[in-house]
């Protein structure tokens, strides 16, 4: 049992995966929410410290160093070794860059928000990862019922080709057809018990957890208007464009004017040929001032064409992520009303073998066909039932992808 505070922690998952069935709400993945390994945590945790302390970096970027020198020369131009020390401490720091400093800190807090998103994106994507692993994991436990039904048909329908052919009454082509039937069944089977055991790996990946102890979510559809308005990828781009439109400022103020302060702190030792008694030199002073300057680069418009093109680009990427987010959207909506329609189609079959049964059923109580029919008929109704709840978990697959990138599904 895990401790009960842990649920209290921000969760990514409370967010994302919080559906609503009418006017009910299912917190489905309480228990999820620290689904990843610590590795992983740990991992997505030092990216998000790495972009928070590299934007600080980009808004202290505009402050010049101040330097620290110390030096010691000596010379015998006097007629004897003289030693002179000196130690400085400059200072140039520009003042105004013409709008580039103002533009440089909004370009690291763009930045930063733009990279965290992207942080959380991938946060949930490995929790989409792995959530769909589970879902894979249902299905190939289902997958495994309904092969060993198919089996079990299998089986039954040798024995009745055996029978039937012993009897006379067919040739043994048939019974061999039945026998290959069965040995396809059983290599399925195996294919479906190494698939299981590669999603066993992929999981181990991406959680401690046991796959077979946690309760999977249960999704409904998202109102598309919510889905596409809440879309974390759009919230990064428009970021973007503005990262890029505040890139594109500094690099033309990087080509205006800009003001500098100016300043130096010197202590030395004097020069021998002007330290003579009642000089005016002192030994410790200071300079000051202001620099003005103006770069001239031949590269200076081919440079402020592409920060004007990188940020133009950008807006088309958005323009086309959006287009994307809304085909995403209909090609899932379509590939629910498919799934509906396999549902519904195996429904209808369940209720034609069921109808069947009864009708073998009463064959085999007068004589006129044996229990093997009537297994065979038991079986297959079961195998559709069973295709009906993996068809349930296409569907939950499906309905994972919308939520996903969704900013906030409450």
């Amino acid at each position: 049992m895990r401790d009960s505070n842990v649920l209290k922690k921000p969760s990514l998952l409370s967010s994302l995966f919080v559906v609503y069935f009418g006017s009910s709400v299912l917190f489905a993945t309480d228990e999820l929410h620290d689904i990843l390994s610590g590795n992983q945590e740990a991992m997505l945790k030092y990216k998000h410290e790495q972009s928070s302390v590299n934007a600080e970096k980009l808004e202290d970027s505009w402050i010049n160093p101040i330097h620290l020198q110390y030096s010691k020369n000596y010379s015998t131009q006097f007629g004897s070794m003289v030693g002179t020390g000196q130690f400085l401490i400059s200072v140039d720091q520009p003042i105004f860059k013409s709008g580039g400093i103002w533009s440089a800190l909004k370009y690291a807090k763009f930045q930063d928000q733009a990279n965290s998103i992207d942080i959380e994106l991938q946060r949930r994507e490995l929790i989409s990862q792995a959530i769909n692993i589970l879902y894979r994991l249902k299905k190939s436990q289902l997958q495994l019922q309904k092969i060993d039904l198919l089996i079990k048909n299998d089986k039954l329908d040798m024995l009745i080709q055996k029978e039937s052919y012993d009897a006379g009454l067919t040739n043994r082509t048939l019974y061999d057809q039945s026998l290959l039937k069965h040995n396809k069944d059983i290599t399925a089977k195996l294919d479906i018990d190494l698939s299981i055991a590669e999603l066993e790996n992929k999981f181990a990946l991406l959680s401690n957890d046991d796959p077979y102890k946690i309760k999977t979510p249960t999704f409904a559809m998202i109102d598309e208007q919510r889905y596409t308005n809440n879309q974390l990828e759009l919230k990064r781009d428009s970021l973007r464009i503005e990262e890029k439109n505040q890139y594109k400022k500094m690099t033309w103020a990087k080509y205006l004017p800009e003001v500098a302060l100016t300043g130096r702190y010197v202590n030395e030792d004097l020069n021998p040929m002007f330290a003579q008694p009642g000089s005016s030199l002192n030994r410790e002073y200071f300079n000051y001032g202001f620099r003005v300057s103006i770069p001239l680069n031949i590269n200076m418009t081919k440079d402020i064409q592409l920060s004007k093109i990188d940020y133009m680009n950008a807006q088309v990427e958005r323009d086309e992520k959006r287009k994307e987010i809304a085909n995403r959207f209909k090609l899932i909506k379509e590939r629910l009303k498919i799934i509906d329609k396999k549902i519904a189609l195996s429904e209808e079959d369940a209720n034609h073998y069921a109808n069947m049964y009864a009708v073998a059923l009463d064959l085999e109580q007068a004589g006129d066909a044996t229990s093997y029919d009537t297994e065979i008929i038991t079986n297959t109704l079961e195998v559709r039932k069973i295709d009906q709840d993996i068809y349930k978990y296409d569907a939950q697959t499906e309905l994972l992808g919308l939520y996903t990138r969704v900013a906030d599904a409450r």
